[in-house]
Parts: C-alpha cells; structure tokens; sequence
C-alpha cells in the first residue's frame, strides 16, 4: 500500500506592539504566500486600546489569524515564546518567527519549508534578507554567530557569497526564521531575560548545541525595515539593552575561554559607541552604555 505523506502544519508567530501600518502589511505578505501558513498567530505585547482596537477590527474575523492579546509587554523573546506556546497546541509543526516590519516574495515560506525538508539534520532556516530601504541591498545571507567574536560587528562576519540553493550556515537574523517543533522544543524557546537584541543568537547557539543544522536558503527572499546598529540612531533603552544582552549571552552560552576574546572586543565596543555618541552630543546615550 501507498502511505500518505504526513502534512505538516505551519504557522507563523509574529510579534506586534503599535505595529500599525507595517504589521498589517507583514500579515498581508504572509497570507499571501503560496501556499500561505496553515495559522497566524499575531502577539500584541501589550499595545494602546487604539492599536488594538484597529487590530480587532482588521484581524480579529480573518480565517486563519489568532490574535493574542497580552495583558502584559513580554518584550520580543516573550511575545514569541508565547506565540509559540499558541501555535504548538494547536498542533503546529514548524513555526515561521518573523518580526513585523518584513514581508516576503510569494514563494518565500514553500521555498523554506522545501530547505528543511531536504535536510532532515536541520532545525532553522533563513532566507536572504533584503533591506526595504534600500533595494536591491542584501542585509544578510546567514549570519555567523561565534561567542568568541559576539562583539565584532556582524557586517564583518555574514556569509556574502551567494549560493544557487540552501546551504548550512552559523546563524541566521532573527527578524525571519523558520523552526521546527522538535528544534524549538529541545532550545526550550527564546531567552526572555534576554527580552530583545541577541535573543536570535542565542537560539541559533542553543539549536546547534543540540545537534541540529541551520540553513539559509537564497531563493527565498524577505525584505526587513529594522536594521539598527551600535552606531545608527539608537534610543538610550536600546543602547541599554545591546550593552547588557551581550553579558547575558556568554553566561549562558559560554565557557571560560570565551571571556577572554570577550572582554576585550566588548570593551573596544563600547569604547568606541560611547565616544562617537558623545562627540554627537548624545550623553543619554553614554549613560545608558555605561549603566
């Protein structure tokens, strides 16, 4: 006798807060897709009553989309974990994470899910990640997430060569990927101590720990509004936040011999952050670097 093949139910986590305009855009690209996610799980982490009111009214009857409302902000490492939580028991298989100001090329989520298919070791893929901003610039073609080197910029370390089909990659961005059930559950889901910045390589860390292989496809391309560096306009929580993630991480990933690349490149880091923000005249953000 002939087995049918198991089908294998997708949903997709995407995390909100005032989202607006650009989280309606992100869950029309998704429900797009050919063919789109079995779910969509949209996590409103703890929005004004207007957004979710705007969101209630545009979502709230649409098949296929649950809305989840938090009473409280769980940051974005909690938004998923509980979107997650969401999606697993109704019995999801893979979950799409993907924060809300990206979109995607029609064929981008079958193109992922046909990656993991052909590498049962896998348990996350990427895809090449477009800036919105900029067309035609590729943000990242996988990441390589090494704690030794946690505080070289990543521009210095993404993978830039473009492949014809899915390769094995360190990393990927966290602003898209697509997981496993067996992957997520064996991490234990993303770092909410972490809250948001890192909590992407953390995971990525923490699913080759276990033993599974992470993939960037290059024929399936997203687009992302969201790139914000050390050095390009951060606010003082985020400042305060991508100088403290970093120490979170090693301690929960690292060993002894990391601290000793560590201290120093994150040294020169912040060194180097607080001086040019101070040479701007941005003292809110020295301070917050250095609490």
């Amino acid at each position: 006798p002939v087995l049918a093949r198991p089908t294998i139910r997708t949903a997709a986590v995407v995390v909100t807060w005032e989202g607006g305009a650009a989280t309606a855009e992100c869950l029309r690209s998704l429900r797009a897709q050919q063919p789109p996610p079995d779910e969509i799980v949209v996590v409103d982490n703890a929005s004004s009553r207007a957004e979710r009111d705007r969101l209630q009214a545009t979502w709230g009857h649409e098949p296929g989309v649950r809305l989840l409302l938090l009473d409280q902000n769980r940051q974005f490492a909690g938004g998923m974990n509980a979107g997650a939580a969401a999606a697993l028991a109704a019995g999801a298989d893979r979950l799409f994470f993907l924060n809300n100001d990206t979109r995607f090329e029609l064929d981008a989520l079958a193109r992922l899910g046909a990656a993991l298919d052909g590498c049962p070791a896998a348990g996350i893929v990427g895809p090449r990640v477009m800036d919105a901003r900029q067309p035609g610039t590729t943000l990242t073609l996988g990441e390589r997430h090494i704690l030794a080197l946690l505080n070289v910029p990543r521009t210095l370390l993404r993978y830039r060569r473009a492949r014809a089909a899915s390769f094995r990659v360190l990393g990927v961005m966290g602003c898209a990927l697509l997981v496993t059930r067996a992957c997520y559950q064996a991490v234990g889901g993303f770092p909410e101590d972490i809250e948001v910045y890192y909590e992407d390589v953390d995971f990525c860390l923490g699913a080759r720990a276990h033993g599974f292989a992470i993939l960037l496809e290059p024929r399936a391309v997203g687009h992302h509004d969201g790139m914000r560096g050390f050095l390009a306009g951060l606010t003082p929580w985020a400042a305060f936040l991508k100088a403290r993630n970093p120490w979170l991480l090693v301690r929960r990933r690292g060993r002894a011999w990391t601290w000793a690349t560590f201290v120093p490149t994150y040294a020169a880091m912040i060194a180097a952050s607080a001086g040019l923000y101070a040479l701007r005249g941005r003292m809110d953000i020295v301070r917050a670097l250095a609490r």
